[in-house]
């Protein structure tokens, strides 16, 4: 892949945390063992959220054992939009958009069976996409749709969404970036699949430059539209919702993830107890100077 012309080398490393210091210093000692099913339980941690008013997507269906895959299309009668996610995947794998239109189903606009469908729940039960790969269980989910705010970040033509990921250290923001979906990415906001990070100003809540495959970039590298100067919306609702959930699931060191949807406005899409390194990328700046 031809790089953009506008790439330039990464900052000082002065201040920039590695993975050994994040799991000694910060996930060792700010999190326990004993709370990490309350986020790698994705269904557990919808739970804890929704019992204490912080919005999430509605979960249609879980899938756990045969009768609960078979009848599937019984209870999304009527629902054309929806996502099937691993229980306990990483990563953003095994996660499918679904659209059904005219009878028919479609995954990133193309074509699938039921049987299609019916094949990849089972490889998320056998544990295809789960941590450990150990036997998983599935669920349907409601599909969040972009807001305006976000869609100018991506190309028109992209299905995926865009989330806010922000880092806190108990009730304390740290870091914030957007992660956006690319057509490289297929549609998804994982930076290692080719999504882009964007930092995000703490104080204004605006985007400022952002990385793309641990490069720093000052454009969006597909529209070549510049990144920083944008307004995120809700930033200042997604902090105050993101403050309270250290407490929640019982967690010091957390990355929580937003998504802002059109109609129902900012909701958590998972939280992070092994958030990664890559928003200091996008903010070009250290995840140790401000933690310590």
């Amino acid at each position: 892949m031809r790089l953009p012309k506008n790439l330039f080398p990464i900052p000082s490393g002065i201040g920039v945390m590695g993975i050994n210091a994040r799991n000694l210093d910060m996930i060792y000692p700010y999190n326990r063992r004993n709370c990490f099913p309350n986020v790698d339980d994705k269904l557990l941690c919808k739970r804890l959220l929704q019992q204490n008013d912080i919005p999430t997507a509605v979960t249609y269906h879980v899938v756990a054992d045969p009768p609960s895959l078979r009848n599937w299309e019984d209870k999304l009668a009527g629902v054309d939009h929806f996502v099937v996610k691993p229980n306990t995947g990483y990563g953003g794998n095994g996660i499918v958009l679904v659209t059904r239109r005219d009878g028919r189903y479609y995954i990133s606009g193309e074509p699938v069976t039921r049987e299609d469908i019916d094949f990849h729940i089972m490889q998320i039960l056998n544990g295809a996409f789960s941590l450990d790969n150990l036997a998983d269980t599935a669920f349907f989910e409601h599909k969040l749709v972009n807001h305006p705010g976000i869609q100018a970040f991506i190309p028109p033509e992209i299905e995926g969404v865009g989330d806010v990921r922000l880092i806190y250290r108990q009730e304390q923001i740290v870091m914030a970036m957007l992660r956006l979906p690319t057509r490289e990415s297929g549609g998804k906001a994982n930076l290692h699949q080719g999504g882009l990070g964007v930092g995000i100003d703490l104080d204004t809540g605006c985007s400022l430059h952002g990385s793309h495959r641990n490069n720093v970039i000052t454009h969006h590298p597909e529209t070549h539209e510049p990144l920083k100067g944008r307004p995120v919306p809700f930033f200042r609702d997604m902090l105050t919702y993101g403050a309270r959930i250290s407490d929640i699931v019982g967690l010091g060191y957390i990355g929580v993830d937003f998504v802002c949807d059109r109609d129902h406005g900012p909701m958590v899409l998972e939280v992070n107890a092994r958030p990664g390194l890559n928003i200091q990328i996008a903010n070009q700046a250290g995840l140790r100077d401000r933690l310590i």
